[in-house]
């Protein structure tokens, strides 16, 4: 009971950038700082783009690179298994610039991450000791680990390192500007120019009308999961006929909601593998 009263006041509350973040009872980063911020995400790909470039690769850090940005996304709609995505706006750069806005993953090794990182909350990360990569080309912040099929791959970090390695900066401020979807228009989707790296992952909202909607199907039934526990379903935008594949874990809200038919408004987490991806955050994430 301590617990919830604990989130429901930390959910509720009138959030400033400057306070100091609610802890009471739920502490997992460091309750000390982890020191001042000396690198960016963007500087993180301009150094490793050779690696970042890569489907699957990794390294380690080793020396103390202290990076800051916002939580834009995260498992509150059970989608986004071990998954946070940080966002950086540097404001001191102009617009159109691809360093002013740059966003990495960082992968934690836990159930549920959401009391611990909600939405708007600035975070510090140093990676010293964290390994840095690709996971099927998403740019990512994890530990490697070997799957089912003996490959060795990057995956979440243990929780335990959150409390050496992450801070809480201030209190969540989901209205802020890294919590503000990129709206991408169908020409930019489609240009091939736009397939790389700096551009994803990102927070990005999408139009379109999903292919496989009827009335009745729902986003991720179990009978049509893949490998990877999740079902893909496809966007079109009438424009140009774009296409966006909107990928959906089963067993949460969104794999069990009726796929709305007719033009919609999608937000959520942007990748590319073979072609431009979407995961939904939550349902409310469909407008």
């Amino acid at each position: 009971m301590a617990l919830a009263a604990g989130l429901m006041l930390s959910l509720n509350s009138c959030m400033d950038d400057y306070d100091e973040p609610n802890t009471d009872g739920y502490l997992i980063t460091s309750p000390e700082s982890i020191g001042e911020v000396n690198y960016s995400i963007a500087e993180l790909k301009s150094d490793n783009a050779s690696l970042f470039s890569q489907t699957n690769a990794f390294e380690q850090v080793k020396e103390d690179k202290i990076i800051e940005g916002v939580v834009a996304a995260n498992d509150c709609g059970g989608n986004l298994y071990q998954t946070l995505l940080i966002r950086h706006i540097d404001e001191s750069k102009p617009e159109g610039d691809t360093n002013r806005d740059q966003a990495i993953v960082l992968g934690v090794k836990h159930t549920w991450l959401t009391p611990y990182f909600q939405l708007g909350q600035r975070v510090k990360v140093n990676l010293k000791g964290l390994y840095i990569g690709c996971y099927s080309k998403l740019p990512k912040i994890g530990q490697p680990y070997y799957t089912s099929s003996g490959n060795l791959r990057l995956g979440p970090v243990l929780l335990q390192l959150c409390a050496t390695n992450v801070e809480l900066v201030g209190q969540p401020n989901p209205d802020c500007a890294e919590c503000q979807p990129i709206a991408l228009s169908p020409e930019w989707l489609r240009a091939t120019a736009n397939r790389n790296y700096l551009n994803y992952p990102q927070l990005v909202s999408v139009k379109g009308t999903i292919q496989e909607a009827d009335g009745e199907a729902i986003f991720a039934p179990e009978s049509l999961q893949d490998a990877g526990y999740g079902v893909d379903r496809t966007l079109v935008n009438s424009e140009n006929n774009t296409k966006v594949t909107i990928r959906t874990s089963t067993q949460n809200d969104i794999a069990f909601t009726v796929m709305p038919q007719g033009e919609h408004t999608f937000t959520g987490l942007l990748s590319y593998y073979s072609n431009w991806q979407v995961q939904l955050r939550s349902v409310s994430d469909i407008q």
